[in-house]
This record gives C-alpha cells, sequence and structure tokens, in this order.
C-alpha cells in the first residue's frame, strides 16, 4: 500500500514543508470520515512545546506565542493509530479516540488483510528482482 502523494502547501515556523493529508484515504477509508487527530487539554498543558517539535513528518501542530500553546492546526493530517506527542506529553495534556475505535476503523478498513496482501506481493516482487 504506497503513501498517497500529499500536497504540498506552505512552510511552518521551522521551515518544515507542510502537505494537506486531509484528502487521502487511509486503507481506502477517506481520511475526513476517520476523527483520529489530538485533542488538547489546556488546563493541563504547561507549553513545553514537545508535541509542537515532535509532530515533523505530518506538522499537524502550529504554535501559538502569545498563548504559548500548540495548536492543532492540521487534524486531518494526523496519522491514524498515531500517539507520539500524547505519549511525549509530560502532562497528559493530549488524548485520542479510544483504542476501541481505532480497532473498529481498522477492521472497516480491512487494513490488516490489506496489509498481509502487500507483503506477499512486495516479497514475490523482490524475489523476482534477485
Amino acid at each position: 500500500m504506497v503513501q498517497e502523494e500529499a500536497p504540498i502547501i506552505g512552510k511552518d515556523i521551522l521551515g518544515r514543508t507542510i502537505r494537506d493529508y486531509s484528502n487521502t484515504t487511509w486503507w481506502g477509508i477517506p481520511r475526513r470520515e476517520i476523527p483520529w487527530f489530538p485533542q488538547i487539554d489546556y488546563e493541563r498543558c504547561v507549553g513545553c512545546g514537545m508535541c509542537f517539535l515532535t509532530c515533523s513528518g505530518r506538522v499537524v501542530y502550529d504554535w501559538d506565542f502569545e498563548k504559548n500553546r500548540p495548536v492543532v492546526a492540521r487534524p486531518y493530517n494526523c496519522m491514524v493509530g498515531c500517539i507520539t506527542c500524547s505519549n511525549l506529553c509530560p502532562r497528559d495534556a493530549i488524548s485520542f479516540p479510544s483504542l476501541s475505535q481505532l480497532r473498529k476503523w481498522r477492521d472497516k478498513a480491512q487494513a490488516v488483510a490489506k496489509a498481509a496482501k502487500f507483503i506477499r506481493e512486495l516479497r514475490k516482487e523482490l524475489s523476482r528482482t534477485k
């Protein structure tokens, strides 16, 4: 399963390329149909910046310097299933939908079967090139 190429829409304040993944699909399901993205509890957030600095591949966050806090600027850029920012947050201020919700989307997309098929095909292709 090859990741769809998302258009470049700019750069963030760190110079990282920002792509728009909101119109792509995740295992065949339109990304905008999957409510998987971080939610920030600003009562708990201490403004350390770990989430903003760590989410470098998908650039989900922007930074609000006036309020010294992250902003989920591109929610549908979040990789479905990724919770790295939440795991690194020192105050547990970032939450995601439950694991049961993630599994619901995984099963609806038949992602396990599709991934297994992709790996089988990749193995065949690699064995032909040797």
